[in-house]
């Protein structure tokens, strides 16, 4: 009787003990799963913060490219109005990418923009939640399980920088995507300073200048009459060859095109082009009305010219028209300033009206943004795009190019009672860096835009 009492004793001991062992076991592993689960949080937070970094500084970057001038070539200055639209469009964009359910709230304090290099501006972004970039946000992200070690919140934070630059004068070439499928002489019908491009007809001054070294820069960076070239009207497409910058030369063209068709098309075009067709002018037709990947890059360029014969009148009028949205009822963005927008710009000639510069577009009816008056990001614009500037003059059956430079333009008008003529704005004037010398093959060097647009931004680093 006492052997089996003692053994009952010991076993009800050791029962004792495993039941401690594993409460004390429980709460070690329940203390692991939340401190896991915190960190987690944490990790994810961290991520989220970072997103929200890098989405500000590319908004910032690429509104300075969407304002004409405010990405000068290295000769230039920045102004502090472009300065306060960077901060501001990347303070916007980085409070809509929220961080465990919570905007970070940043403040343009958050925002710095290097202007020190006039051509490669870099704006960085501070994100996250808590104290960071030396001010307390209070909005610090909560801990869930470790409050009961007395960590009531957590401090969450990232940067990025990204930049926008111009290569004019740089050196270094560039590409561009979504071009449109004109090339144009290197006359600018606004510039008569001397020495005057004799290869214009009437001869005038060039978009691009050579200094004789190879080193091209903008010949008129600056607001229209005043000083430059952004706010001038231009004849994008005349209707008629002679009336072209250049005797014939404003030269309809086969975007080099891999991928067979253009991609990143609009609901209103046509499936394969005019008429779901293969032909000349059903691609001309889709080239306008899609964005074409394929690259055009600084330098010698092969393209399939088309003949000057056509004037491809029923194919421009219908690709215009469904790019900018003009149809139907003359639904088309325009820029603030324009009074009439369905009249054509030339057509009475009519003095500049653009106001508020840096520009701003104004959504037409037909513009998914369209909200009455506000003003939209050039990148939300399709009338905004941009087409290649080459040297000399094109010579019948020649099918290179040699391409000094980029025009970003923003399409007005499409004059169909005048033979498919085009009324535009000049927004931009990029320079070739490597003096067009170049080839395009799009090697390691080249600095390749997207979307149309003529100075690429890119995020140049991130991290806490």
């Amino acid at each position: 009787m006492i052997a089996n009492h003692e053994s009952s004793r010991k076993g009800r001991e050791a029962r004792g003990i495993s039941v401690m062992i594993v409460a004390v076991g429980m709460i070690f592993i329940l203390g692991m799963a939340g401190l896991a689960i915190d960190l987690a949080s944490l990790y994810v937070g961290r991520s989220q913060a970072q997103r929200a970094a890098d989405a500000g500084a590319l908004a910032g970057a690429q509104a300075l490219v969407d304002n004409s001038g405010c990405v000068p070539d290295s000769s230039g200055t920045i102004s502090g109005a472009c300065v306060v639209i960077a901060q501001q469009q990347a303070v916007t964009v980085a409070n809509q990418n929220l961080i465990a359910g919570v905007s970070p709230d940043i403040s343009t304090n958050d925002v710095t923009v290097d202007t020190s290099v006039p051509n490669d501006p870099q704006v960085t972004v501070y994100a996250g939640r808590g104290t960071y970039n030396g001010s307390n946000h209070s909005n610090a992200l909560p801990t869930f399980f470790v409050k009961v070690f007395g960590v009531d919140s957590a401090n969450v934070s990232a940067k990025a920088t990204a930049e926008a630059f111009n290569p004019s004068g740089s050196g270094l070439p560039i590409g561009v995507k979504c071009v449109k499928p004109w090339f144009f002489p290197n006359c600018d019908p606004g510039n008569s300073t001397p020495p005057l491009n004799t290869d214009c007809s009437p001869a005038t001054g060039p978009f691009v200048v050579d200094d004789g070294s190879g080193n091209l820069t903008v010949a008129r960076p600056g607001q229209y009459p005043a000083t430059g070239v952004y706010g001038e009207p231009f004849t994008m497409k005349p209707g008629s060859p002679g009336s072209a910058a250049a005797p014939g030369q404003y030269y309809a063209a086969y975007i080099p095109n891999t991928t067979q068709m253009p991609t990143y098309c609009p609901s209103c075009a046509k499936s394969g082009g005019s008429g779901g067709g293969s032909g000349s002018a059903a691609v001309y037709r889709a080239n306008i009305e899609c964005c074409n990947e394929n690259t055009v890059i600084c330098g010698v360029q092969n393209v399939t010219i088309q003949s000057t014969a056509g004037n491809m009148v029923g194919p421009t009028n219908q690709g215009v028209d469904c790019l900018i949205q003009q149809s139907p009822g003359c639904g088309q963005d325009y820029l603030q300033g324009i009074t009439s927008p369905c009249t054509p710009i030339n057509s009475p000639p009519r003095p500049n009206q653009i106001a508020n510069y840096p520009f701003k577009v104004i959504p037409g009816a037909n513009n998914q943004f369209f909200n009455g008056a506000t003003s939209i990001s050039m990148s939300n614009s399709n009338s905004v795009v941009a087409v290649p500037i080459y040297k000399g003059i094109l010579q019948s059956g020649q099918n290179q190019v040699n391409v000094v430079g980029f025009l970003k333009v923003f399409l007005q008008y499409d004059d169909a009672q005048n033979q498919g003529t085009i009324y535009a704005y000049i927004l931009d004037v990029t320079a070739c860096g490597n003096g067009g010398s170049g080839s395009s093959t799009g090697g390691s060097t080249d600095v390749i835009s997207a979307g149309g647009a003529t100075i690429p931004v890119r995020l140049i680093r991130n991290g806490s």
